[in-house]
């Protein structure tokens, strides 16, 4: 027996019959003496392979402000290289880079996407705003470029703060990435809430150096207070701690603060103490969210992944934005 074609639906067969044990091997490969096998419809038919779309055409609304967020880091990087005003230019880019990156979920639900690599692109953004743009402004605020690593314990303390933002940062993305399925929160802190409490400490050292405040430790001298801090709330977000994922009015809320501090560093160029007031609401906004785990008590503050997965019965639900199930299989789903 030769089976023409395993995949027909129809399952024909055809039969060699008085022929040697070599037949069948002579008429798979067309030699001089095959036998004769007529042709099924539709069986020796072959499939173009079907061209992919240029990946140009592939981008959707969700993907140019994933791609705007990206822009606001790289920019961001840019202008903090360069110093000066360009400091105060930075954190409104990375601003404008937390906007971006909570506009493009709600659009990919919106209006969809001819793509599953949403996801990726959001973490390469995201990797860029949240991760190496505020570990760079840290930096240069805090340490300075001028500063030696090995001559400073300020230097040192600054540099390993902006190096743990970057790597535990991009570690955090990469396990929100590639899990198999969603929570309704976030297990660790979300690398925009640590980029937003990195602009707060960046922000208050600079608006307080324009209105010549000195605070020793913090903003004169050696500044090795917010260092240590950063360095030590870094380790959130690789930690099993459960954040909440802000819905409804506390988006509106929050979307209200973010406003705020990007205000407050437009007219802050003029008027310093309106940028110092922005700054010190922004920096309250983002220790009420970051010590937020404790209002269930101690007890639930660690063990979250184990927690959330008895939530979703342990088989792989995914749970959307609003805490429904959704299809494991939708790429706009994995924006976040």
């Amino acid at each position: 027996m030769i089976r023409l074609d395993e995949g027909i639906e129809k399952g024909r067969e055809t039969s060699i019959k008085g022929q040697g044990p070599g037949t069948a091997r002579k008429a798979r490969r067309g030699i001089k003496g095959r036998i004769h096998v007529p042709k099924l419809k539709g069986v020796w038919k072959k499939r173009r392979p079907i061209r992919p779309l240029p990946i140009l055409k592939q981008i959707s609304p969700a993907d140019l402000l994933t791609l705007a967020n990206f822009l606001c880091g790289v920019l961001a990087v840019m202008l903090t290289v360069d110093g000066g005003d360009g400091l105060r230019i930075a954190m409104v880019l990375i601003l404008l880079g937390i906007i971006f990156d909570g506009l493009d979920g709600p659009v990919a639900r919106r209006w969809g996407s001819s793509h599953k690599f949403g996801k990726w692109l959001d973490s390469i953004a995201d990797a860029m705003t949240f991760c190496i743009a505020p570990a760079v402004l840290v930096y240069h605020i805090l340490g300075g470029p001028e500063g030696r690593l090995f001559q400073s314990l300020q230097v040192f303390l600054v540099m390993s703060a902006a190096v743990s933002i970057t790597i535990l940062g991009i570690l955090r993305l990469a396990r929100f990435s590639i899990a198999g399925y969603r929570f309704k929160d976030f297990i660790g802190l979300p690398t925009p809430a640590m980029a937003m409490i990195a602009l707060s400490f960046s922000a208050f050292v600079f608006w307080s150096r324009e209105l010549g405040w000195k605070i020793d430790l913090v903003t004169d001298g050696q500044l090795l207070v917010i260092p240590v801090l950063l360095l030590a709330i870094s380790f959130t977000m690789v930690s099993d701690i459960q954040y909440i994922r802000f819905r409804g009015r506390r988006v509106i809320l929050t979307a209200s603060v973010v406003l705020i501090m990007l205000v407050s560093l437009l007219v802050g160029v003029k008027v310093p103490e309106a940028g110092m007031v922005g700054t010190m609401l922004f920096f309250i906004s983002s220790m009420v969210y970051l010590i937020s785990p404790l209002k269930d008590g101690p007890t639930h503050i660690w063990g979250a992944s184990k927690r959330m997965s008895e939530a979703a019965n342990g088989n792989g639900t995914v749970l959307d934005d609003d805490g429904r199930i959704a299809p494991e299989d939708d790429p706009d789903e994995d924006r976040a």
